[in-house]
């Protein structure tokens, strides 16, 4: 008869009810944000609302701590975002439509990933596992090859197809960042601020598409 494995901390951890575990990953990457060395338990499990003693139960330390939340955005983004990439869509205005949808969905759920991510870029030294290093290192070369290897036939070509990628990325997100701001400050998105978000990038691509591309044959 084979000895029954018990399950770890960590598998326990994700086997907590929904809510409370979101609570405990959005507060620790808001926390970590800011860089491991600058990032406090005692923050995290102020803003969690639980007590250190159940933090440290399922995490028996600030790095371990850490190194789940690396491997858990990770996972996540490249779960949601792989489809995407290898889908070659011709007309990337429609891609960052759905790059945006996308973002807005995953900060309904996690508010603070993106910002946590780009800490990591940011603090890398910091981090502490050279083979996470590595991956992290991948995940951005995969991200830069998409807008390099993006289909810019629809474009004028009087004009600098990279400069205008830019300036579309740049807008884009910084318009979903204040979105997500006005929406963690109303306690989460509601159907009418999720449609006017929706309408004001609507109108920001209609904008692009008249400024950037081709004007179409009659």
């Amino acid at each position: 008869m084979s000895e029954q494995v018990k399950p770890t901390n960590l598998e326990k951890f994700m086997k907590l009810e929904e809510g409370k575990r979101d609570r405990i990953i959005n507060a620790a990457m808001k926390e970590f944000s800011y860089g491991y060395k600058k990032a406090s338990t005692d923050a995290i499990v102020k803003e969690a609302g639980i007590s250190k003693g159940l933090l440290y139960h399922y995490f028996v330390s600030k790095e371990q701590l850490y190194t789940f939340l690396i491997r858990y955005a990770i996972d996540l983004l490249e779960r949601d975002y792989y489809e995407m990439f290898s889908q070659n869509q011709q007309d990337i205005l429609e891609s960052f439509w759905q790059i945006a949808l996308l973002k807005k969905d995953i900060t309904a759920q996690h508010p603070f990933l993106y910002d946590f991510a780009n800490g990591l870029y940011a603090h890398i030294a910091d981090v502490p596992d050279a083979k996470i290093i590595s991956q992290l290192e991948q995940e951005h070369q995969m991200y830069a090859e998409f807008y390099d290897q993006c289909d810019t036939s629809l474009f004028r070509d009087d004009i600098d197809h990279r400069k205008a990628i830019d300036i579309i990325s740049y807008t884009l997100d910084n318009l979903l960042s204040d979105e997500e701001g006005k929406a963690i400050s109303a306690g989460g998105w509601e159907d009418d601020s999720y449609e006017r978000f929706l309408d004001t990038l609507r109108g920001y691509l209609d904008i692009f598409r008249t400024c950037f591309y081709k004007k179409e044959d009659n």
